[in-house]
């Protein structure tokens, strides 16, 4: 099911009008006393270009992207863009659309928002390789490699971050005050970190609600590494000596009483609910004790691990003042590791205009000046806005996938935005993926029911990292030779 759209509503009109008027010429100052180049690498002309441009997105993102794409028909008045919005959000979506296009000669020459597995839609051949559109597009330079490196295959670049999500730490500001605690620098090392928990430790109070994910992020700081523990240079896992040291570090915290929230639900009962007998209960009661974040929403919790994809969430029902921290980074002389996850958007490969469709996707990936009106017209949301008939709170902000200064500064003048959480954006410079499942191809068949227990045996106390780590390494290794030697087979048929 698929429908084609061409919308302009009022709110739209509103909202392009902000961008409009707050970014449309191609060298308008900035706030920070730069200028903000065109999307075509500063040559007008480029908006001069004719064609016709068909992109497909999921339906449910109609609300994020249609300002964005009336900005576009704004400043390439002669580039007709034709809309397929599709339903379908679960794995596999993407390619099973793409593949029903495919097989009518109908496939859009763009797509936007890609959040499943990506691998397929490459070795199915249904996607197009960017490096001669990009070649000598000095703005492609702003953006961190660890945002392209994962969607080049065979030394071919496929596919650019659209819409990214960033990880971090969110910090309860109420309690740092309460108990009488500075707030951590932006650039705080791990052991900041440590001895911050500990400190918040109390008889009504625990240091993390969760440090889900700490081991993850913390077995993926060496260069050339996603996590968990993944070395895409190489394409092999390396568990035993990446993985195994985060993970003992995480289980030396979780053994301090009372530091997490989260270990005190174990041992839970058989259908994996919180025993009311559980420390967990004993010190704040049975409400709320299946919520991994009850504790920090209700201020009983200095921090947590967390992520800007449960910002909705964390707006609406968080009862305290918090605010968004990158990840510490492990020492003084090494920089901040952050994890994205990321939604991407590439052209096809029936794409019968490639130079005009490539204008649409840089508008909508990296490009400064599409990067410089879409945060226009996110911060010309109020924060109380919801998606017409629905609950969700509409998207105030985005995170952009490029580092170039204009857009950077650009970024930091959305009023909606916390300090905080500009922080984390700038950290993205050194971005690393924590979302692994959507670029490693035949990821599920890595990392099965098998592997995962052995993981999670460990996280949960059950098992010792060192241990299991060499087993968990052969497995997945031994899998994903097997899958990247199908995959690659693929690709070079489809080629």
């Amino acid at each position: 099911m698929f429908k084609l759209k061409r919308i302009l509503s009022a709110v739209f009109v509103a909202a392009l009008s902000v961008a409009v008027m707050g970014g449309c010429s191609s060298t308008e100052e900035t706030s920070s006393g730069g200028t903000s180049t065109t999307s075509g690498g500063g040559d007008d002309s480029v908006y001069s270009m004719e064609g016709k441009v068909s992109i497909g997105y999921p339906v449910a993102e109609e609300a994020e992207l249609q300002p964005v794409l009336e900005a576009f028909r704004a400043q390439y008045p002669n580039i007709e863009v034709v809309e397929i919005s599709f339903e379908g959000s679960t794995s596999g979506a993407f390619n099973e659309f793409l593949a029903n296009q495919a097989s009518s000669g109908s496939m859009p020459d763009v797509m936007w928002c890609d959040w499943n597995d990506f691998a397929p839609q490459v070795a199915s051949g249904f996607v197009m390789a960017l490096d001669d559109l990009m070649k000598d597009d000095g703005e492609a330079d702003y953006v961190p490699s660890g945002m392209t490196d994962p969607y080049t295959y065979g030394g071919k670049l496929y596919a650019l971050p659209c819409q990214l999500n960033a990880m971090g730490i969110t910090i309860n500001l109420d309690m740092l005050d309460e108990l009488n605690l500075d707030k951590p620098s932006y650039d705080w090392t791990i052991d900041e970190f440590e001895e911050l928990l500990r400190a918040a430790i109390t008889s009504d109070t625990v240091g993390a609600a969760t440090l889900e994910d700490l081991d993850q992020v913390y077995s993926a700081q060496d260069d050339g590494f996603f996590y968990p523990a993944y070395d895409y240079v190489n394409q092999k896992f390396d568990f035993t000596n990446k993985w195994v040291p985060a993970m003992n570090r995480l289980a030396e915290l979780r053994a301090v009483p009372g530091l997490e929230a989260w270990t005190m639900r174990y041992p839970k009962n058989d259908d994996g609910t919180t025993s009311l007998d559980s420390d967990y209960v004993k010190k704040f009661g049975e409400t709320g004790k299946d919520d991994t974040h009850y504790t920090f929403k209700n201020g009983m919790a200095l921090l947590c691990t967390n992520a800007t994809y449960n910002d909705n969430w964390m707006r609406s029902e968080c009862k305290i003042n918090w605010d968004y921290w990158p990840y510490p980074r492990l020492d003084e002389n090494t920089p901040v590791k952050t994890p994205i996850h990321v939604d991407c958007a590439y052209l096809t490969s029936t794409c019968a205009q490639p130079d005009a469709a490539f204008q649409l996707l840089k508008w909508l990936t990296y490009g400064v000046e599409g990067n410089l009106q879409r945060l226009d017209i996110f911060a010309a949301r109020s924060d109380g806005q919801v998606v017409e008939g629905d609950t969700k709170l509409l998207k105030t902000w985005f995170i952009p996938c490029t580092q170039h200064p204009d857009v950077v500064a650009k970024f930091g003048e959305n009023p909606n935005l916390t300090e905080g959480f500009k922080a984390l954006y700038k950290s993205t410079e050194n971005s690393i993926r924590g979302d692994i499942n959507k670029i490693v191809p035949g990821y599920s068949n890595v990392f099965t029911d098998e592997v995962n227990k052995l993981i999670t045996d460990v996280r949960e106390g059950r098992a010792n990292a060192a241990d299991v780590a060499p087993q968990i390494d052969e497995m997945v290794n031994a899998a994903l030779q097997e899958q990247l030697k199908t995959f690659n087979e693929k690709v070079e048929a489809n080629g």
